[in-house]
């Protein structure tokens, strides 16, 4: 029986191709309604694409509607420009949209843009291979079978659709890309025209098939950008970016690469169940690299040239005030080049790290990858610019989009190919490094061959669940650094971060900082500032509601492990001392007494957390106070901190155009003040190793400073003598004792000794 016989024949347009002279389309058994009606090469070409697709529907519901006859014969014989993306794709669709394919190629000089998965056909394959490896030739052969007048015709397109297809790519009239998934396969299905300004786009279900275009029950939707609609708009916006995003390799879970390419990697795997990934191409991409066969890096990638870690000439680290730097490179390496340095803020804990790197690379003698993470923005560009004093520029993952990423790895990866020496560094937020896990993939991915540092930095914070429980263990120098190592109250995320990290190798603490000439010395300045009867009452009540949620322990301002609602009572109850109502007047006093013009490099530290027993800002309040006193000040914000400016400011302040800066969370964020001579804590922290960074950020040495000035408010209870206002007391002791102990005039008659004496008394 006829297969195109039948009512089922009869509907498809079954038949068979009797001679290359039908008008059927030979290759594929399909009929072609839409080229037997005229001569199929007079397609109007002088039509706008407006003019094309303005009876067409809004969805095409194949095979039942004409898509190819209605859409994409007219709409390609009107455009400028043809893209077409598809997970599926076979040189027999050439002969169901021959009319308009032709008259594109004959009125337009642009070449047509495809870009396809890997699954295509031996007869595809083999077509393809012609065209790029005997050009000439199949121009020539062109020359006397497919072309009329010299152009293409849409006869040839239909009965010599293979002959076509190596003449296109031959001609570079047909420009094709592989694209390539990390996982999975490349599946859209999308034609994009543009005439003019005009946009079009055919997307849906259907691949660049014939079964896609004509057989298979597929939808088909058309949107017209400059008549269906600001929703249609938005669409045809966002599929060109994603097309120009896949094109030009900025996507991030896929790679695109040049045809050469794609058939080499794919040669004998076509119709396999597994596609190649992009791990194919890469592991395909070394391997000919090594071999010295210079393979070409895929679309809108470059590998940049070999630079190589130094130290700078003249920095000072195994002698002179900085001589601990050397002793603290020399402890970690010799405990097998994985620990942690305690290093006081302003000991140069940036620098070791550097130098130590250097180390390590020149033993190594091969690729290196480093690893910086960090807890935040401005303490990234901190270290970025220490890494460009040594030679190599930091790739910082976390200032790019996912997208321009992934293309930045995959460029370091073709760089690490081989055994030539590079060493590339990287600076991200621990929040990036927890959230991305094309990123980690990457890490856990390199060659063997490349040698992996980890730099923890403030490596306290990697003691969390996110970093634990996503620990990379690809790295081989794992160096964290903190002033505070140890989690306080933490004991678990501690234990497991020694675990990774290696134990504390080194030490070297403020009151070594100060000794050495690292840091300020400093004077410590203790005010009484009595809680009120509400605001103790208050606090009491916060107390033993969270007593009976079952916090039983004393508050080290880490929430960690305790649920919502507890968090919630311990900040409001925070809240209560940090915004005492006596603490105003009392700053009040002190600045009036100082007198407005001799205020100068003045740091004012306020509270974050809004007030528990109302009322405004705390740092609202200091504003206002100091406009009030015609003192000149800027309030320093945590958005200034994420911004390279933020450099300006502090250089106005040192230069005395601002005498007081006013902050909430910008000790926290990683700044360093170095010009500030005064500094009033107006609210503290609970916890340690707060104190002892916001105290470093204040210590740092500057030009002309000799002594800083340290102001701290104790908050005293109206009855220390009760549970809860020993409990707060004692809270209130370990912070100032911690502080007066490494002030120069702890001892002195009016110095901070006697005031604590006076306190622990009351115990």
């Amino acid at each position: 029986m006829d297969p195109g016989s039948g009512p089922i024949g009869e509907k498809l347009g079954l038949t068979w191709a009797n001679s290359c002279e039908s008008r059927w389309c030979a290759c594929a058994d399909i009929r072609l309604p839409h080229l037997l009606a005229g001569d199929p090469g007079r397609w109007p070409v002088n039509e706008t694409l407006r003019d094309a697709l303005r009876a067409s529907a809004p969805v095409y519901e194949i095979p039942e509607d004409d898509l190819v006859g209605e859409v994409l014969v007219p709409a390609m014989a009107a455009s400028e420009e043809v893209r077409i993306g598809a997970g599926f794709f076979t040189s027999h669709c050439f002969a169901q949209i021959a009319p308009g394919l032709a008259s594109f190629l004959r009125s337009s000089d642009s070449a047509l843009h495809l870009l396809i998965s890997p699954a295509i056909d031996a007869a595809d394959r083999d077509a393809m291979e012609r065209g790029l490896k005997t050009a000439e030739v199949v121009i020539q052969e062109a020359a006397d079978k497919l072309l009329e007048d010299a152009h293409l015709s849409d006869r040839a397109l239909v009965h010599h659709t293979l002959d076509c297809l190596a003449y296109l790519v031959a001609s570079r009239r047909l420009r094709v890309r592989f694209a390539l998934m990390k996982v999975g396969q490349y599946h859209k299905k999308q034609w994009l025209l543009r005439s003019g300004d005009d946009w079009a786009v055919v997307h849906g279900s259907g691949n660049a098939t014939t079964r896609g275009l004509l057989v298979n029950g597929e939808q088909m939707t058309v949107d017209r950008a400059w008549s269906d609609g600001p929703v249609a708009k938005a669409r045809v916006e966002k599929l060109i970016a994603g097309w120009d995003r896949d094109w030009h390799n900025r996507s991030a879970h896929l790679l695109t690469i040049e045809l050469a390419e794609g058939l080499r990697l794919t040669a004998g795997v076509s119709g396999a169940p597994q596609m190649p990934t992009v791990d194919d191409f890469w592991r395909a991409w070394h391997a000919d690299h090594v071999r010295g066969l210079e393979p070409p890096l895929p679309p809108g990638l470059e590998v940049a040239a070999p630079r190589l870690l130094a130290i700078p000439e003249g920095v000072e680290w195994r002698t002179g005030r900085f001589a601990h730097q050397g002793l603290a490179v020399d402890s970690f390496r010799e405990a097998g080049s994985r620990g942690i340095l305690a290093i006081a803020t302003g000991g140069g804990k940036t620098q070791t790290a550097m130098i130590t790197a250097v180390l390590e690379q020149d033993r190594h003698r091969g690729p290196m990858f480093v690893l910086i993470i960090v807890p935040g923005a401005p303490l990234m560009r901190q270290w970025a610019e220490v890494v460009s004093i040594f030679g190599v520029d930091p790739f910082l993952p976390s200032e790019l989009a996912s997208a321009k990423r992934q293309a930045r790895l995959q460029e370091i990866r073709a760089g690490f190919a081989g055994d030539v020496q590079r060493t590339v560094v990287a600076v991200c937020t621990q929040k990036l490094f927890v959230g991305d896990a094309t990123f980690r993939e990457f890490i856990e991915q390199l060659p063997e061959r490349v040698l992996t540092m980890l730099v923890g930095d403030e490596v306290h914070n990697l003691g969390s669940r996110g970093f634990l429980e996503r620990q990379p263990d690809r790295f081989e120098v794992r160096l964290g650094l903190s002033a505070t190592p140890q989690r306080q109250y933490d004991p678990t995320g501690s234990t497991t971060l020694f675990e990774f990290f290696g134990d504390q190798v080194f030490e070297f603490g403020i009151q070594d900082a100060i000794r050495a000439g690292c840091l300020t010395p400093y004077n410590y300045y203790l005010h009484e500032v009595p809680l009120a009867e509400h605001e103790m009452a208050a606090y009491v009540d916060l107390t033993r509601q969270l007593q009976r949620k079952g916090f039983l322990r004393a508050d080290d301002g880490q929430e960690s492990g305790v649920d919502a609602q507890v968090e919630h009572l311990l900040r409001k109850r925070r809240a209560i001392l940090e915004h005492a109502e006596a603490k105003l007047p009392k700053l009040r006093s002190l600045l009036a007494g100082t007198g407005a013009r001799n205020i100068s490099r003045t740091l004012i530290y306020a509270s974050a957390k809004p007030s528990t027993l109302g009322g405004g800002r705390q740092i609202d309040d200091v504003n206002a106070m100091l406009r009030s006193l015609s003192v000149r000040f800027h309030e320093f914000t945590s958005e200034e901190t994420s911004q390279r400016g933020s450099q300006r400011y502090l250089e106005a302040f040192g230069n005395g155009d601002y005498q007081v800066l006013t902050a909430m969370k910008v000790l926290d964020e990683g700044i360093d003040i170095p010009q500030t001579d005064t500094a009033y804590l107006l609210a503290s922290s609970t916890v340690r190793r707060e104190w002892v960074q916001r105290r470093g950020r204040i210590l740092r040495r500057a030009a002309g400073k000799d002594l800083a000035h340290l102001h701290d408010f104790f908050v005293v209870p109206p009855e220390p003598g009760t549970r809860e206002g020993r409990s707060l007391l004692l809270g209130e002791l370990a912070r100032v004792r911690e502080f007066a102990g490494t002030a120069d005039n702890e001892y002195d008659p009016d110095g901070p000794r006697v005031l604590i004496n006076n306190l622990e008394r009351m115990l």
